[in-house]
């Protein structure tokens, strides 16, 4: 369904980052079919991810406490929250000026994009900016939830290098670390915040 709107996907994204699709080369038959499937893939989790995620919690309901039932319902409407309007900064503001300083850095080469390593990258940076924003409302939750405060960063550390490897435009240690480094001091401040507040 949602690969009939594929092209014109494209299209917006690339506009929206002041791109055209005419600047753009494809380097095999099938690359912007490619592309098509994984924008249509990409939008169909994200628009999908609110139901899955309520029909994991209606299934684990039934197990929880009530005080667990109020920390997960929080998160849930605030990280999704958090989550799209961080997509939204990320596709209108840091992808633009992200795509922008790598051009600018290949000025002795002349640019001759892919279009699907292009998109993929518009994509993975607004994915990675409403992580990036939900991370406090991940730390606060598995604040909550983990009796033991002491372990607290094993739980924490150990989603964020998830998270990090997935929002990574392409396969880096570079960007794999810069990304991991932001959601660490997102996520040290959120630790060091509530501390503060808990008296701890």
């Amino acid at each position: 369904m949602m690969i009939s709107f594929a092209s014109k996907l494209i299209i917006q994204l690339l506009e929206t980052v002041n791109l055209d699709i005419n600047e753009l080369s494809t380097y095999s038959p099938t690359e912007y079919f490619r592309t098509k499937i994984y924008v249509s893939l990409v939008l169909s989790i994200i628009f999908a991810m609110p139901l899955w995620l309520l029909s994991i919690y209606n299934f684990a309901k039934p197990g929880l406490t009530t005080s667990e039932k109020k920390n997960i319902s929080f998160a849930f409407f605030v990280g999704l929250a958090f989550f799209f309007v961080g997509c939204v900064l990320g596709l209108y503001f840091l992808a633009p000026q992200f795509l922008d300083y790598i051009m600018t850095e290949s000025e002795i080469v002349s640019e001759n994009l892919s279009v699907y390593e292009t998109i993929k990258v518009i994509i993975s940076t607004s994915l990675f900016t409403g992580l990036l924003l939900s991370t406090p409302i991940i730390t606060l939750i598995v604040n909550r939830v983990v009796d033991n405060k002491n372990n607290i960063r094993k739980y924490i550390y150990t989603l964020i290098l998830f998270i990090a490897i997935i929002a990574t435009p392409k396969p880096s240690m570079i960007l794999n670390l810069l990304f991991l480094t932001a959601f660490v001091i997102v996520a040290e401040i959120t630790i060091f915040v509530t501390r503060r507040l808990d008296g701890n």
